[in-house]
């Protein structure tokens, strides 16, 4: 433990020799931002005349008068200009689960938990937290998790038998289950998320092949895609759904043996992901691959965040219920930009693996680095983004969002992977480096979490906001890791509802923007009770908590606030950094601009 806390000392050290009024940067950071500047300057001029050519296509014409009646006839040169002021105040975003065991992290998880950033000093990415936080690194790096099961086709070629072992090939094996072939069946996947199952049987090869979706009513709430066996149970036959399967490649021997199949193998997407982050951002290499010894070589590697074009209230909700915001000038001079999300380039097209999107994708739209951008610098990944993703682009979808009143178009399943990803470079130190916090209020609002999300808060001086979110799930929960529900089927949501924390509020610098009186606090007192009381009472639903949200926005009108748009707070941007709007038009923004010392800083 000595050994992490000097390397700990010696990275702070270096990185604060970095732009003290920004995230402080490592030599090779430095030069990679500094390639990726010049390259992205050039990028976006270029793109200008393209761009302004797409938005007086008919096509798009045809879509903003459907879509947008407010900025359906302006030009293509003010229209351009609008979405460049919408980027300047864009929220970064970065999602994370309340709670996280660092011992069962697997690639591409978030780095943070609110226990992670009550007793640390700055924001972590998923290597640091592993190095900081698990007992043993390497057995995470290197995690290997098998199935072991048997399938036998009966002789008429109609059902198939599965049976299951723990422990592998020569341990305790489940009873046998019988299931129709080509037919779909729902059973339990991982604790909290269902799938549904189709195995059909090829006659040639004598294979079983299976096809998964993910169920309609799960909670999408999973520790990955890392199967526990302790949730088989008799499966539930079901229709097959219409659209296209998440998994369909899975290929099974049926000889009536058992066999191994690898579930998980953190080597090999560890090494997935420690790849995306050289090819993609340029990073620098680890001396092993997907597995860094030191804090310092872990430092040298992005957090992740999404740049929220698509106002969604919760930020990042596919990654967990809680997000940071950064702020805006501490990153602004230390933040690559990608078109699109790079564990989907990095999965779906250099690796050709399954991801669970069902929308299509154009992977030739895509060269690693040499398409990233800066906050600066970006009207090209427009472009590139609408290449790779077509109907669904960020530029089809912007002017949805941005037309008022905010909400007023939904946010459909396909599109919560769609942002332009944000790798945010050197060490994000507290307090300077955050914005505000999120926290989804139908699983933490009125809970233990929940009290010590605002405790965190309090103790930086950030604001806290309470989001709606999709409030996908019928039983209202903590998402252990991804939400993958969110990126299949075809549903719509409003993602529209956001309220300030009271308590929290007054303890900032932001509560001047923001009078409130005693019967404000106590009211949102009385409401925390309530909806503690009912937790402790009954088994709430999303429809319950959809209702408590409204009552309490109802109760408070002051405390609901909207994101910021382009032009909003311009005179207090210039010297701080803005929480968003109220709904009567006031803006709720810090007094100033916090810069983190080197005395401020504590090592971990």
């Amino acid at each position: 433990m000595a050994r992490g806390i000097l390397v700990g000392l010696a990275l702070s050290l270096q990185l604060l020799a970095g732009n003290a009024s920004g995230a402080p940067l490592t030599e090779w950071q430095k030069q990679a931002f500094s390639e990726v500047e010049k390259s992205a300057a050039e990028q976006s001029k270029a793109a200008e005349p393209e761009l302004l050519a797409f938005f007086d296509s008919k096509d798009f014409r045809a879509n903003l008068s459907s879509c947008c009646p407010s900025v359906a006839k302006l030009p293509a040169a003010e229209l351009l200009d609008r979405l460049s002021k919408q980027f300047q105040v864009a929220e970064l975003a970065s999602g994370f689960p309340a709670d996280q065991d660092p011992t069962k992290m697997f690639p591409d998880s978030a780095g943070m938990s609110i226990g992670f950033g009550m007793n640390g000093t700055f924001f972590l990415n998923d290597w640091q937290a592993i190095l900081l936080h698990s007992t043993d690194p390497a057995e995470v790096w290197h995690g290997f998790e098998a199935t072991y099961v048997a399938f036998r086709v009966n002789s008429s070629g109609k059902t198939v038998t599965v049976e299951w072992w723990f422990g592998g090939c020569s341990g305790n094996k489940t009873q046998p289950i019988e299931m129709l072939l080509s037919t779909c069946y729902k059973q339990p996947y991982t604790a909290g998320m269902s799938m549904i199952v189709r195995y059909d049987y090829d006659n040639a090869s004598g294979n079983v092949n299976s096809t998964m979706w993910m169920a309609e009513n799960s909670s999408g709430v999973s520790g990955g895609w890392k199967r526990s066996l302790a949730t088989n149970s008799e499966p539930t036959k079901v229709d097959c759904p219409p659209q296209e399967a998440v998994f369909n490649t899975e290929v099974y021997v049926a000889d009536g043996h058992c066999h191994t199949y690898t579930m998980q193998n953190n080597s090999e997407q560890f090494g997935a992901q420690d790849h995306a982050e050289t090819f993609v951002y340029g990073m620098k290499p680890f001396q092993v691959r997907g597995a860094p010894s030191t804090l310092m070589e872990a430092g040298e590697r992005p957090v992740y965040s999404m740049v929220n074009l698509n106002l969604i209230d919760m930020g990042s909700p596919i990654y967990g219920d809680v997000s940071a915001v950064f702020a805006q000038k501490y990153i602004l001079n230390s933040t690559l930009l990608s078109p699109t999300d790079t564990g989907l380039y990095e999965m779906g097209c250099l690796d050709k693996t399954v991801v669970p999107v069902e929308v299509a994708y154009n992977c030739s739209a895509l060269t690693g680095f040499r398409q990233l951008g800066t906050l600066q610098h970006n009207k090209h990944l427009w472009l590139v983004n609408k290449n790779f993703w077509g109907r669904l682009g960020l530029l089809y979808k912007a002017f949805e969002r941005m037309e008022a009143p905010w909400g007023h178009h939904g946010v459909v399943t396909g599109s919560f992977l769609n942002y332009f990803e944000g790798g945010l470079l050197g060490q994000l130190q507290y307090p300077a480096a955050i914005r505000f916090l999120i926290g989804a209020f139908p699983a933490l609002f009125g809970t233990d979490m929940g009290v010590k999300l605002q405790n965190w808060a309090r103790s930086r001086g950030w604001v806290l906001i309470w989001a709606l979110g999709p409030n996908d799930k019928v039983v209202p929960k903590p998402t252990s890791d991804f939400n993958f529900a969110l990126m299949e089927g075809h549903a719509s949501f409003a993602v529209n509802k956001r309220m300030i924390d009271p308590l929290v509020l007054s303890e900032t610098t932001a509560a001047a923007s923001l009078p409130l009186g005693s019967d404000v606090t106590d009211n949102f007192k009385q409401m925390w009770a309530e909806v503690s009381s009912l937790r402790n009472t009954t088994n709430l639903t999303n429809v319950t908590m959809a209702q408590k949200w409204k009552d309490t926005a109802t109760l408070l009108p002051q405390l609901p606030v909207r994101p910021l748009m382009g032009g909003d707070c311009e005179v207090q941007l210039v010297n701080a950094e803005c929480v968003g709007m109220t709904m009567q038009g006031s803006c709720v923004c810090y007094a100033s601009t916090e810069v983190v010392s080197l005395e401020e800083v504590v090592v971990v």
